[in-house]
């Protein structure tokens, strides 16, 4: 199969985001992976200036969930994607334009409740802020020479989730991926990874997806091999009922990994 003729943005975000927890299947999912995030830019960002730092969101789907928390320290965010498709899901949402996915629910969470930011505007102030904040949507594939549509120059924060262990095929492929996405950072910047461990497929409606079942050793050892300092490695082991009766995929745990490029 291949993604950019046939991954379905909108029924992904259908079944992974229709609400703030995401679906059944992965209930508590994407509340890890925000905390995480939240986490990770309150004990980091006085390493940049929050006032000109730029953001790179690689292959980010069609979804902006993973941005809210970044909106205070970072100056632009640059949001790739892969197909068309996922871009417009983008695009749609950033436009305020008919038939954009609401993301209001997952501001909320994470504004509100997680951030413990109080106030009836709080959650909209962000994501005024956020849609502000994404100057540009840009096409992306990590195995071209240069990933990116748009050559840009290198990036104080690169974020990506759940991109690499679905493209590539082995664990050379994987290294290598590493390495070329690690070039888009400056030195001193940081990269934070969301990643699915041990997961061989998951579903898109009645599609089924392969995925490269990596492991956190796995993701250190490339990070490092790459010239990267691992500063988190965080697990979060899937529910027993998802491992023992896998449905919309068959991860067994989820890692949010964040390491820094060694200066030189």
């Amino acid at each position: 199969m291949s993604y950019l003729a046939e991954f379905d943005g909108r029924e992904y975000l259908k079944i992974f985001y229709c609400t703030s927890d995401g679906s059944s299947e992965e209930k508590g999912f994407a509340l890890f992976h925000r905390k995480q995030v939240i986490q990770f830019f309150k004990k980091y960002n006085s390493k940049w200036d929050n006032n000109t730092a730029r953001l790179l969101e690689f292959s980010g789907g069609a979804s902006v969930a993973g941005l809210i928390s970044a909106v205070p320290y970072v100056n632009q965010i640059i949001f790739s994607a892969y197909t068309e498709g996922e871009r417009k899901e983008v695009k749609l949402w950033k436009f305020e334009e008919d038939g954009a996915h609401d993301w209001s629910d997952h501001f909320k969470l994470v504004v509100n409740e997680l951030e413990n930011i109080t106030g009836d505007t709080a959650w909209s102030d962000r994501e005024k802020s956020l849609r502000q904040r994404i100057t540009t949507i840009i096409g992306c594939d990590i195995f071209q020479d240069c990933p990116l549509s748009i050559k840009q120059d290198p990036f104080e924060i690169i974020s990506t989730s759940l991109c690499l262990e679905a493209v590539c095929k082995t664990y050379l492929e994987y290294k290598a991926a590493v390495k070329k996405l690690v070039t888009l950072l400056k030195p001193g910047g940081f990269l934070t990874m969301f990643v699915v461990e041990r997961e061989t497929f998951y579903m898109v409606g009645k599609k089924r997806w392969p995925c490269f079942p990596v492991t956190l050793e796995q993701v250190k050892e490339a990070l490092a091999d790459a010239g990267m300092v691992v500063l988190v490695a965080e697990r979060d082991p899937a529910p027993m009922n998802q491992i023992q009766n896998p449905t919309v995929s068959d991860y067994k745990a989820v890692l949010f990994v964040a390491a820094q490029r060694v200066e030189f």
